[in-house]
């Protein structure tokens, strides 16, 4: 027997972090987007400007997805419910493989915070499986993903390294997004659209993790 949501009335610690992770979530993924165009060379170069268009809706869709908190409609049951939860930790361990197959990354700060990341990913699941409110575990995920600690020179960080004095909060950027998404979805605020977004995101991070290393796109390595 599956555990029922709760409203997101009764939860104002997690409706305010979901309103100011999508915030914070939109506007990095909105200057990442600027890093990438202006500074990716590749032969094709409309793919990079798909590549940062896409990058740019994602933003502005974050931006936009507090509004959906005002309504609350019928949450995902199924299997879907299943997917969405499982969507949570496998996010950030898909990001991982970006770097490399394994729990790879650039440095041992990036490491630490790919592992915390799952791990508090997992419980946030875990907690919405069980019906409980998330905050306790979404507050520390939305700070711990968006630590600026990632030291790739990747075309997406060169904006970020010249104002954060090289490094960057990109890592956890699209694994953070598909998290919200998932947990919007799970709580009602637009099950549909969020549970697509979900899915869009694990895509995104699925073609970085295969582009880079065999196409040398979106972007060519990581360190």
């Amino acid at each position: 027997m599956e555990a029922a949501s709760i409203p997101l009335s009764q939860s104002p610690l997690e409706r305010r972090t979901l309103w100011v992770g999508f915030l914070l979530v939109g506007v990095a993924i909105g200057v990442t987007a600027l890093s990438y165009v202006q500074n990716m060379r590749f032969p094709l170069q409309w793919l990079v400007w798909g590549v940062g268009a896409a990058f740019g809706a994602v933003a502005l869709l974050a931006l936009e997805w507090p509004r959906a908190y005002r309504d609350a409609a019928d949450v995902p049951e199924g299997g879907l419910r299943w997917f969405l939860l499982a969507s949570m930790p496998l996010a950030f361990v898909l990001g991982s493989q970006v770097c490399g197959v394994g729990l790879k990354a650039c440095g041992v700060l990036c490491h630490g915070t790919n592992l915390v990341a799952i791990v508090l990913a997992g419980a946030t699941a875990y907690r919405m499986h069980r019906g409980k409110s998330i905050g306790v575990t979404l507050v520390p995920l939305v700070i711990v993903a968006l630590v600026p600690h990632c030291v790739c020179h990747a075309p997406v960080n060169t904006l970020w390294h010249s104002a954060l004095g090289g490094v960057a909060p990109t890592c956890g950027l699209v694994p953070l997004a598909a998290v919200l998404f998932s947990v919007s979805a799970l709580r009602g605020a637009r099950p549909r659209a969020s549970a697509g977004l979900s899915m869009m995101m694990l895509g995104m991070i699925v073609f970085m993790a295969v582009g880079n290393p065999l196409i040398g796109f979106p972007w060519r390595g990581c360190v």
